[in-house]
């Protein structure tokens, strides 16, 4: 087996699991494989472990977590102004979404997105606790 095809199907498996656990199992197959599809440029950039350092860091594991005065949102802590770049440049549909209200696996995939664009900088305390 190809490592490209172990890393899809060990990819599809993780997305799976976070489906599941995040009470999303209602996705179907077809659902998960066009998720995937539309998110496949970030795949690499982050691991499920890595997102989960950066995501306890900044709002403790909460996807719905409002910070610095309401400015920071959702697991990551977007501002909207970042989101809705981020959105802009690879998912447009999300584009004026709250970060702290959008599903839990588009704000995974923002964060990958972000991360690809410019590595650290956008947590500077907590991208910096982010380990291989």
């Amino acid at each position: 087996m190809k490592a490209t095809e172990r890393f899809r199907r060990t990819a599809v498996s993780g997305l799976v699991a976070v489906l599941a656990v995040a009470g999303l199992a209602a996705c179907t197959p077809e659902e998960i494989q066009a998720y995937m599809d539309v998110t496949e440029q970030h795949h690499d950039v982050l691991t499920w472990d890595q997102l989960k350092q950066l995501r306890m860091c900044e709002s403790g594991d909460d996807y719905a977590a409002i910070g610095g005065g309401g400015r920071y949102r959702g697991a990551y802590q977007f501002s909207r102004s970042t989101w809705n770049g981020v959105a802009d440049r690879w998912y447009p549909w999300l584009e004026g979404q709250d970060p702290a209200g959008a599903d839990t696996w588009w704000q995974d995939a923002m964060a990958r997105a972000l991360w690809a664009e410019s590595g650290r900088g956008p947590w500077p305390h907590c991208g910096r606790q982010v380990t291989a």
